[in-house]
């Protein structure tokens, strides 16, 4: 039996925009970067950014080429997210190694090609039911995820999509399961701050954190919990109508 090797690419970005009531800070979006297909299979739908493993290169090198094509980007936060292999490409067996890529937006350059779009991510979780929604500019992909208990003693789930979405192969689970990793890193690590520019304020940080993390967190408690993972810069910066806010730094040398 031939096997292909491919590799999907799961590019996450956050980005500002700026509200129609001029005394609103800008609010925050957390996107996924979609492709829409031309051809078959799955003709018109849309998904991840993938393609082929050369025989001269690894799973993320090729993740690493496709991030440059789409994006013209190197160098940003990469990790795999997991292999797909099972029922997941009708033309037959293909494995694919998933990667997921964290960007500051506001750091893109290139213009996106006409079959290339950034949809917003909502999600909403209730008891072991995940309600997802990715807003477009022009179209909405709804779908629904059941988690699943594994081992509770390791705190494992699997994730199983309920019905279909309209996004093309298996794509709707590599999204879930990398939205639910990053959520889980943003409680563990600093993961975070891949996703913002190099100098931001506090407030910025905080309206990530509570995209990512999917509720509001309290404004004094957050301060004492990122107070070792910043540097304050001495600058300040205006935004809205609010008092100037000071621009801080991420703290690389925290142990």
């Amino acid at each position: 039996m031939k096997i292909d090797y491919t590799s999907d690419l799961l590019i996450f970005g956050i980005d500002s925009r700026v509200s129609s009531n001029v005394r609103s800070l800008p609010k925050k979006y957390f996107s996924v970067l979609l492709v829409k297909r031309n051809k078959e299979p799955f003709m018109n739908k849309w998904c991840l950014p993938g393609g082929y493993v050369n025989s001269d290169e690894t799973s993320k090198e090729a993740s690493n080429r496709i991030l440059k094509k789409e994006t013209g980007l190197t160098n940003v936060y990469m990790q795999q997210v997991g292999v797909y292999a099972i029922k997941r490409d009708p033309r037959g067996r293909t494995v694919s190694s998933a990667y997921m890529a964290l960007i500051d937006r506001t750091v893109l350059k290139q213009d996106l090609s006409n079959e290339v779009a950034w949809f917003d991510i909502e999600i909403n979780e209730k008891d072991n039911i995940i309600d997802v929604k990715l807003l477009g500019e022009d179209e909405v992909i709804i779908y629904q995820v059941e988690k699943i208990t594994l081992d509770k003693k390791t705190n494992e789930y699997e994730y199983r999509i309920i019905g279909k979405s309209d996004l093309a192969f298996d794509h709707d689970q590599i999204i879930i399961k990398g939205i639910m990793d990053l959520r889980h890193k943003v409680n563990s690590t600093d993961i975070v701050f891949n996703l913002m520019p190099e100098e931001f304020t506090i407030g910025e940080l905080k309206q990530v954190y509570s995209l990512l993390l999917g509720k509001e967190l309290v404004n004094s408690a957050f301060r004492r919990v990122i107070a070792p993972k910043i540097i304050e810069t001495g600058r300040m910066v205006s935004t809205g109508g609010h008092r100037p806010s000071m621009l801080c730094k991420y703290n690389e040398g925290e142990e």
